[in-house]
């Protein structure tokens, strides 16, 4: 089970660690890249033409006043570059030599575009940079800070400090100017927004913002800058991971539990116990393989049972005519006068033809116990098909009074059957009521529509069976037990033979009792024209 749930691990992990992996290898993100940038040059590409069209009426050396004007009417930035100076590669060089308006998936997203036959390219930002979300978003704050110690006189600010620390969750405190130092950009940003701020390796940010007086700094410390840390994004993983491994181990583990199951029954069966079968539950993966498993070891158990039985069967029946020949023989050998030689002659014919009858029920039964294969279907009309075998075994049996009736359904109703077969099962049930009934025989044929059957029924007025010996009669050699075993010789054979004809039709053969006292069989398979 290791080796099967290892492998699905990583037959549905290494995919998906793939697709999430940043890489421009990777499908998902090349896919999203292009239909963002498909959307963004739809949008701007009018935008693109309208400030192309601006600077082109204008000198050269005045575009970089124009876009710097125009940028404070823009949302984003806008700049002005030199394609000699930028380190754009060697695909997107080419694609801006073609006028093409280029999508870059960065931070923040921008487009790009030639202007004119010129050097200059034209970069329009999508979003705004880290810096200025990070800017916009905190000085509605800063402004309140500032006004709230504004109001109040210095003397009073650590009270104020202390007050206000209660409502933020990070450390305030108030530096004065001396305590720190600037850099160029910095100092740019307190002129310009009154508030700087600096990031540690951690990406938590400290903003330092100038108080009223003029030489103090209100510092908020260690600010996170995203909800989403290394570690925090490592938990996600890790919660994702097992959660998926878990729902895969809950699949894997029936699936492997059944399959040994079914290797175990099949190892059983193999070394001969013919009662093993698999356990599989109805709602498991393999529960299909487990039924078809179950139901062919059924079939061959029944196969080595039914052989078995054959086997001893004709050994028994051939005991008798050998035991009458060995018999006559011997006789025959003392015999004195003509009469005794006859007789004995008489007896070894009459053995022989048993014997002979014997065979050919035997390989009949074979060949329908046998391969489907050998059965040849076609379209037939059954109707047709029982009123030639009637006439052909009634004219056998002058005294025996007989019936056929068809339903109107099924006179012309086409069946698809083995012709050879189905005669022969026909001429096997009809030879059965001749032999076992007094004086009538009653057949009929019906369709059922509601099952799509059709039904074929043969009832004699003789003795019938007893219900005990409804499904034995069809077992091969046997013979019951009742006034009937005596009423006509034979091996057995007929019935059994009818019931696997039955079965390769797809149907079945019962007994019963017939309305005319004696015994009905009911031989019903499916109609599959």
């Amino acid at each position: 089970m290791i080796k099967s749930f290892l492998g699905l691990w990583f037959l549905v992990f290494g995919p998906l660690f793939f697709l999430l992996y940043p890489s421009h290898l990777n499908p998902i993100l090349s896919f999203n890249n292009y239909i963002e940038g498909q959307r963004y040059e739809r949008i701007y590409q009018g935008t693109f033409t309208l400030i192309e069209s601006r600077l082109e009426a204008m000198p050269i050396d005045t575009w970089q006043q124009e876009i710097d004007e125009l940028s404070q009417h823009f949302g984003f930035a806008l700049q002005l570059l030199d394609i000699n100076k930028s380190n754009l590669g060697q695909q997107n060089r080419e694609e801006i030599e073609q006028q093409q308006i280029i999508f870059f998936n960065e931070e923040p997203e921008f487009l790009i575009k030639k202007i004119g036959n010129s050097h200059f390219m034209l970069k329009i930002f999508v979003d705004a940079p880290e810096a200025e979300k990070i800017r916009r978003g905190s000085e509605g704050t800063v402004y309140l800070l500032q006004q709230q110690f504004a109001s109040t006189e210095p003397e009073y600010w650590p009270t104020l400090l202390r007050d206000i620390s209660t409502h933020f969750p990070f450390d305030l405190q108030i530096v004065t100017s001396n305590q720190v130092k600037l850099s160029q950009t910095e100092q740019n940003q307190l002129m310009t927004h009154s508030f700087f701020w600096r990031a540690n390796s951690s990406d938590e940010i400290t903003f330092y913002i100038r108080l009223s007086d003029g030489h103090s700094f209100l510092l908020a410390n260690l600010i996170p800058m995203s909800s989403v840390s290394s570690s925090v994004i490592i938990v996600l993983i890790l919660v994702f991971v097992l959660s998926i491994s878990l729902c895969m181990f809950f699949w894997t583990y029936p699936l492997w539990r059944d399959l040994k199951n079914l290797l175990a029954a099949t190892s059983r069966f193999g070394h001969g116990d013919l009662n093993s079968r698999a356990v599989v539950y109805k709602i498991s993966t393999v529960a299909t393989l487990g039924n078809a498993f179950n139901r062919m070891a059924d079939r061959i158990e029944q196969l080595l049972k039914g052989q078995r039985t054959l086997t001893n069967a004709i050994a028994h029946d051939l005991r008798t005519p050998l035991y009458r020949l060995r018999f006559a023989f011997e006789m025959l050998s003392h015999a004195t006068t003509d009469i005794e030689k006859e007789k004995y002659q008489r007896s070894i014919s009459k053995s022989l033809e048993d014997l002979d009858s014997l065979i050919n029920q035997t390989m009949v039964l074979s060949r329908y116990s046998g391969d489907s294969q050998l059965l040849s279907f076609a379209k037939h009309h059954l109707a047709q098909l029982m009123d030639d075998e009637c006439a052909s075994v009634f004219q056998l049996y002058p005294d025996i009074e007989y019936q056929l009736q068809i339903a109107p359904e099924a006179i012309d109703k086409l069946a698809l059957i083995d012709h050879i077969a189905m005669k022969r099962a026909m001429s096997n049930l009809l030879v059965n009521a001749c032999k076992y009934t007094r004086t009538r025989v009653f057949v009929s044929l019906s369709y059922v529509a509601e099952t799509d059957m059709f039904v074929i029924d043969v009832c004699d007025d003789g003795i019938g069976i007893d219900e005990s010996d409804w499904e034995r009669i069809f077992l091969p050699f046997e013979q019951l037990d009742n006034a009937r075993s005596h009423v006509a010789s034979g091996h057995g054979l007929g019935l059994a033979i009818v019931k696997h004809i039955a079965q390769w039709h797809q149907g079945s053969v019962c007994a019963g009792r017939s309305e005319l006292g004696g015994a009905r069989f009911t031989l019903q398979f499916p109609n599959r024209t």
